[in-house]
């Protein structure tokens, strides 16, 4: 594939850098920087969980105008259902709003009463291995068969610059996960949530997809 110097840029060096500055924070053995990534025992309000907030309000703030200059009724409708899956997934991450209640109202966030679908029973553990099994076919398998692919098929087709996302999430991941069991230092409050790591990737890679898409429409308008 040609390789687009904004697209590496957006697709591997930016989050590269962001992960292993991730990695760096959480694993240090300086408190401060392990609450600035993760708070002990309130990590939704530490940059790892709010960097996914922001890549699914931006996700969200895409689909919203991306509807709104959309010409073609299908499209239009589609933009539209993308922005309420936007929006559930986003509300979803902030438990409903129940973490910033249990801010404001004293209690420890996590000794709030769950008020989400994704942590409920084992539905996290199967939506995130099925997440991962979609990205490799989707992200991975498509872009390098676009050519083979029918015409109607190949303007939905993620930019093979996607790849390199791939290869960042599954190394900042890996990593995360060896240097946990390892023993490196950290506060904890990612035990039995290391995957945290991995979600941003997901969701930045999702982000980039829609960007692509609108790219698209524009240029076909």
């Amino acid at each position: 594939m040609g390789f687009d110097l904004k697209r590496v840029l957006h697709y591997g060096l930016i989050p590269a850098v962001v992960g292993l500055g991730m990695l760096g924070l959480y694993f240090s053995e300086v408190e401060w920087m392990q609450t600035l990534a993760s708070p002990a025992g309130a990590r939704e309000f530490g940059l790892i969980e709010n960097l996914q907030n922001l890549l699914l309000l931006a996700a969200l703030a895409l689909c919203f105008r991306s509807a709104g200059i959309e010409e073609a009724p299908g499209w239009r409708k589609a933009w539209r259902v993308l922005t309420v899956l936007s929006l559930l997934v986003l509300m979803e991450e902030l438990d409903w709003g129940m973490q910033y209640y249990a801010a404001f109202s004293g209690t420890i966030p996590n000794e709030a009463t769950p008020f989400n679908l994704h942590t409920q029973g084992d539905f996290s553990r199967y939506f995130k291995r099925a997440m991962d099994w979609s990205m490799v076919p989707v992200f991975l398998i498509l872009p390098l068969c676009k050519g083979r692919l029918p015409l109607r098929m190949r303007p939905l087709v993620p930019d093979a610059h996607s790849i390199l996302l791939l290869v960042v999430a599954f190394t900042v991941s890996l990593t995360a996960h060896n240097m946990e069991d390892a023993g490196w230092p950290n506060n904890g409050s990612l035990l039995y949530n290391i995957s945290e790591f991995r979600e941003i990737f997901t969701y930045w890679l999702g982000l980039l997809y829609l960007w692509e898409l609108a790219r698209r429409r524009r240029a076909e308008a």
